[in-house]
């Protein structure tokens, strides 16, 4: 593997213990504010799935006029001061709106770092290296998201919210210096892309959108994946409440510490399993309901903690290799020119019914519950089930 390369992946494996130590202090904290918890907690996914919806697409255009390894820089360095002042406020109260505010400047930073990063990778990878570096990318940050949400208890239940946030911003500012030695020439960049105004980013985001409806796969792919991930952000606002509903003090850090097991499995066994084509990872996809569905069968069936988070395991298992194999495909068949915009497209159709999800599961009063997992499993496999059976019948 290259010195580049190598750089890079340990940016995003940095990246990662900052955003799963952020988000699992956190939602630990939200969610133990008793009732006024649930109310906030959609408040906190809520401000972020939102921006991201929005932002999205501009940060693809973005990302495909500027260089992308200047927007991830910017990025990370402001994330890193951000996360250092907001550890510094004393008030509850004031903390409270902080983490709010904080999260959706950070959704704001990803919107244009989650595309550009995307985007670069095809300047340091070579294109029949794209799946080997997207499966060892995933093994990575999920070997470090293993550790992290443990090591996030242990360090919460010890430190509190505000050393973990000092953390935080110390794995921001750590990402940027890797980033910063890395030297690959960007070739995206034209004389006419230097000319910017809000009438070219415009058009951009729209020939971004152009291009994904003109590729059938893809856009079949994305249609499925966005309603699938109505119900991922369900789950998503679900976990955190894992510890009273396991009636356990660290079943949340468990189950996402399953999770990223599943997720070193599948980029581990991606290639070998399944293959780079629709048909077979829509099946990928179904079968993340399973794992979901599980989760309440092992509770009801009164299993310990430790065993009822494994259906989690098997959810990301099949996750990972619906995204690894749908990136590479993404990342093979667009432009290096498009790959921001084209991007930035995809996050944005993919994210679409999150936010109304996480409005749902924070209106209804009874959402916090066990068998909430199996409606979220069984949705999952429907949607994804009926997309395979369409894709054999009409689009093969």
């Amino acid at each position: 593997m290259k010195k580049n390369e190598t750089k890079l992946l340990a940016s995003r494996a940095v990246n990662k213990i900052g955003n799963v130590m952020y988000d699992y202090g956190n939602s630990t904290w939200i969610a133990g504010l008793g009732s006024i918890g649930q109310k906030y907690m959609g408040y906190y996914q809520l401000a972020e799935n939102v921006i991201s919806l929005f932002l999205n697409p501009i940060g693809g255009a973005v990302a495909d006029r500027f260089k992308r390894r200047q927007i991830l820089l910017v990025t990370d360095f402001i994330g890193g001061l951000m996360c250092a002042v907001l550890a510094f406020i004393g008030n509850d109260n004031i903390m409270l709106y902080g983490l709010i505010a904080v999260n959706a400047a950070l959704a704001i930073m990803s919107a244009f770092s989650g595309t550009s990063f995307r985007s670069y990778v095809v300047t340091v990878v070579a294109e029949d290296r794209l799946v080997a570096f997207n499966s060892r990318l995933e093994v990575i940050s999920q070997i470090v998201s293993i550790s992290s949400p443990l090591f996030a208890f242990l360090f919460v239940d010890r430190f509190g919210l505000k050393p973990t946030l000092i953390l935080d911003s110390v794995t921001f500012f750590l990402s940027f210096l890797l980033l910063f030695s890395i030297r690959e020439e960007e070739k995206h960049i034209t004389t006419e892309k230097r000319n910017t105004s809000i009438k070219s980013i415009l058009r951009d985001i729209k020939e971004g959108m152009i291009f994904i409806v003109k590729e059938k796969e893809i856009f079949f792919l994305l249609v499925i994946a966005s309603m699938v991930n109505f119900f991922i952000a369900a789950f998503n606002y679900l976990a955190p409440f894992s510890n009273q509903l396991f009636v356990h003090p660290s079943s949340y850090a468990t189950l996402l510490t399953m999770g990223a097991a599943g997720s070193i499995a599948g980029a581990v066994l991606a290639n070998k399993l399944f293959k780079n084509s629709y048909n077979s990872i829509l099946i990928a996809l179904a079968l993340c309901g399973v794992g979901l569905a599980a989760i309440t069968i092992f509770a009801v069936l009164g299993l310990p903690a430790e065993v009822i988070v494994t259906g989690n395991l098997i959810f990301e298992f099949f996750l990972t290799i619906f995204n690894i194999h749908f990136f590479s495909m993404v990342q093979k068949k667009v432009p290096k020119h498009m790959l921001g915009r084209v991007f930035s497209s995809i996050f944005t159709v993919a994210v679409i019914f999150m936010p109304i999800s996480t409005a749902i599961m924070t209106a209804l009063p009874f959402s916090i519950s066990i068998y909430a997992f199996a409606v979220i499993g069984a949705g999952i496999l429907l949607v994804s089930g009926g997309g395979f059976l369409y894709s054999k019948k009409v689009l093969d």
